[in-house]
């Protein structure tokens, strides 16, 4: 198959690992942002040998940098010219409502009408755009031959939207050169943890739906009874919100038993998830966002890690073990399942194995299999 991957995150290199891998077999081209916001920092694309060798790779400049709904490539005249190499299938990590997925359906049903296109989208939720993204969503839905939901709730979403056509499930991958088992002395060693006790950890966004406050209140319960108990906080927020993260702890007297370690690249990552003895994602649904996969699960469980998480989107769905799953801002329900750990009701040498089997199925050997399973069944028709 010829194959055009339009990603914009495609400027994190070890996205492109799942290009690269499948270069080995078909002709792949990638069309991918110059600069974006991704893996928590700003990310200029760099060309790697190891990985990139393989591809045929188009940088775009972008209009409206980072804004996932407007952004758009400036250059008009380079995707024409990529769409005239006529490709079997474009294969669209892009949301249907976006600026930049109009840009490439349009242009490509008027310079490649043959082309297939399928779209991967990661939402889970019907919200109401304002009404030109709507019209922009309604003719993409329209052009396109199919598309892949990351969360299970999107297959149902573009069903409720009119879409007739062949939906397919798709999930994320994770690094496995990277998360990996790593001997606890070396990762502590390397991430500056280093407590005697339980060690909880949580790494990602800080932002209130992210439900950070919920752990930290859950943490204080349990410091009533158990003091030897840690909780290592990895991420950025606004100053604002880790102001009100840092005064919840101070209220508490937890100065001294919460550490933020502030954003990790992700290299540093896999010191953290072997660090710590369970990691915890205790999300809350809003009206404009569900947990849509939580790339940070498979991560943890990789390298042997627990992970606690709360009922939000795909999150139990990806943890797939109902005692570790509890009702999303039940603190209590949070609080038991973390007290398991510290009683060793639940332990990370009991789980390790288990977890580490439940990450293995979002392998890159298993996703590239899958993409190209959902880009071969397009092109049937």
């Amino acid at each position: 198959m010829k194959i055009l991957y339009v990603w914009h995150a495609a400027v994190e290199k070890n996205y492109r690992k799942l290009l690269s891998e499948m270069a080995k077999e078909h002709e792949i081209i990638l069309a991918t942002a110059h600069r974006w916001f991704e893996s928590s920092k700003d990310q200029f694309f760099n060309f790697d040998a190891e990985i990139d060798n393989n591809l045929k790779v188009y940088k775009f400049f972008t209009v409206f940098y980072n804004h996932i709904r407007s952004f758009c490539y400036l250059n008009f005249f380079k995707i024409i010219f990529i769409l005239l190499k006529k490709p079997d299938i474009i294969y669209l990590k892009e949301e249907p409502y976006s600026i930049n997925a109009f840009q490439w359906v349009f242009l490509c049903r008027i310079f490649s009408k043959k082309t297939k296109i399928v779209i991967e989208s990661d939402e889970n939720l019907n919200i109401i755009h304002p009404l030109f993204f709507r019209i922009i969503e309604k003719f993409v839905l329209r052009k396109i031959d199919a598309i892949a939901c990351v969360p299970q709730k999107g297959i149902e979403l573009y069903k409720s939207k009119g879409f007739n056509k062949k939906i397919f499930k798709t999930f994320y991958f994770y690094n496995e050169e990277l998360f990996k088992p790593i001997e606890k002395k070396i990762a502590i060693s390397n991430i500056g943890t280093n407590k005697n006790g339980v060690l909880f950890g949580y790494a990602g966004r800080l932002t209130e739906e992210k439900g950070i406050e919920d752990l930290i209140l859950a943490f204080s319960e349990l410091y009533k009874e158990y003091k030897d108990i840690y909780l290592i906080i990895a991420g950025k927020g606004q100053k604002d919100y880790e102001e009100k993260l840092n005064n919840l702890i101070q209220k508490y007297n937890l100065t001294d038993n919460i550490t933020f370690l502030g954003s990790l690249p992700i290299e540093d990552l896999k010191y953290f998830y072997n660090s710590i003895d369970v990691f915890i994602l205790p999300s809350h649904s809003t009206e404009w966002w569900i947990e849509q996969f939580g790339r940070v699960i498979v991560e943890s469980m990789a390298c042997g890690t627990p992970v606690i998480g709360s009922s939000s989107g795909e999150i139990p769905y990806v943890i797939n073990n109902k005692d570790l799953i509890y009702e999303e801002k039940n603190i209590k329900e949070l609080k038991n399942i973390m007290k398991k750990f510290i009683t060793k009701e639940l332990s990370k040498e009991k789980l390790s194995n288990l977890v580490i089997s439940e990450a293995k199925k979002y392998s890159l050997e298993n996703a590239k299999n899958n993409k190209l399973y959902i880009m071969e069944e397009t092109l049937k028709d």
